[in-house]
């Protein structure tokens, strides 16, 4: 039986504790293919790419510029692209920012 060697033990045999989780060896530590499905059944709905394209929306009609945009949510020029082109969301924070500053957010992203 094998001791840790920076414990001094209390008697000559004292035990290491042995790791309680593995990573399997084929496959890795997660979700198996059909549970990952089935948790992430949330991200297929049709509403997040509807959002996506109304976001890409007002930030192209509002802002001339990636750069523009950056400036005015205070982040990156490459959000600010992302935000464009429509391949990432905004967090909560930024949306609530874009509707107490954009005059055109309730046209866009409302309809209205």
């Amino acid at each position: 039986m094998k001791t840790h060697p920076k414990i001094k033990p209390t008697s000559p045999t004292v035990p290491v504790a042995r790791q309680m989780s593995f990573t399997g060896a084929v496959g890795g530590r997660g979700r198996s293919a059909s549970a990952a499905r089935r948790a992430h059944v949330h991200a297929q709905r049709a509403d997040v790419d509807t959002f996506l394209r109304r976001w890409s929306m007002l930030m192209i009609t509002s802002f001339a510029t990636a750069e523009a945009i950056g400036a005015h949510f205070d982040v990156t020029k490459q959000t600010g692209c992302n935000w464009r082109e429509g391949t990432h969301r905004p967090s909560g924070d930024a949306v609530d920012h874009a509707m107490q500053t954009l005059p055109l957010y309730s046209q866009i992203m409302w309809g209205k």
